[in-house]
């Protein structure tokens, strides 16, 4: 899917996936092994820098993509990058599109601490702290569409559902609702200051996906909408 219906697929088949210099069969080895060391978490760190060198880097590794999907509960789409891939500054539940851009200081909080309970400590609402045996307080799932940018210690707060494709949110926003298709917002609590394209313009955008195409492909197709390149 993509566009105004939902999110475009977001893993390549590691066959496919760039090897970073080494045999596709052993990259696909490595991915294979990786995925299920991943629960030794002394590991976790050597297995995504391995994963990362072998497959291209973070936007092309699907073992990368597949172990933030089983283990944090973030799906993220292809030719994505940044601080999506640090583990805990994406919380679970969360999908997002392909060529999405993140800071690595930029964060995304899909629950608050209950305000109503007695404490709004951890260690009467999160199982792995040993006290407490189920999670009662629930996430909101966030939808973060293509093509957005996410700058630098930008904050996405519990409650928010959707950040639609296209969208900009500036360095040191702080957003608290929803946020239009190609909008730009900045500031606490983040507001759209502007539009990248006119409305006609993010209507044909919408509709012709784009980013379900490789980049050889738009290269190819529209090398100077993309490249500047004539």
């Amino acid at each position: 899917m993509s566009g105004h219906s939902g999110i475009a697929s977001g893993l390549e088949p590691r066959s496919s996936a760039r090897s970073g210099g080494v045999s596709p069969f052993f990259a696909r080895l490595v991915g294979a092994t990786a995925v299920p060391l991943y629960r030794i978490r002394p590991l976790r760190a050597v297995l995504r820098s391995i994963a990362a060198r072998l497959e291209g880097g973070e936007y092309h590794s699907a073992t990368l993509r597949a172990v933030f999907e089983r283990y944090h509960g973030v799906r993220i789409g292809l030719y994505t990058h940044g601080g999506c891939f640090l583990p805990y500054h994406v919380d679970r539940h969360t999908t997002i599109g392909r060529y999405s851009s993140f800071a690595r200081t930029a964060r995304i909080f899909n629950r608050d601490h209950p305000l109503e309970r007695k404490s709004t400590h951890a260690l009467f609402f999160n199982p792995a702290l040993g006290y407490c045996e189920t999670d009662t307080v629930p996430y909101t799932p966030l939808v973060v569409g293509n093509d957005v940018w996410i700058g630098h210690n930008a904050i996405i707060m519990p409650h928010v559902r959707e950040i639609r494709d296209g969208a900009v949110i500036a360095a040191g926003a702080v957003v608290h609702t929803d946020v239009p298709p190609y909008a730009v917002v900045v500031g606490n609590p983040a507001r759209v200051v502007r539009y990248r394209f006119p409305p006609p313009v993010i209507a044909a955008l919408l509709e012709e996906a784009w980013w379900e195409k490789s980049p050889e492909e738009l290269r190819a197709t529209q090398p100077q909408a993309f490249f500047g390149e004539s």
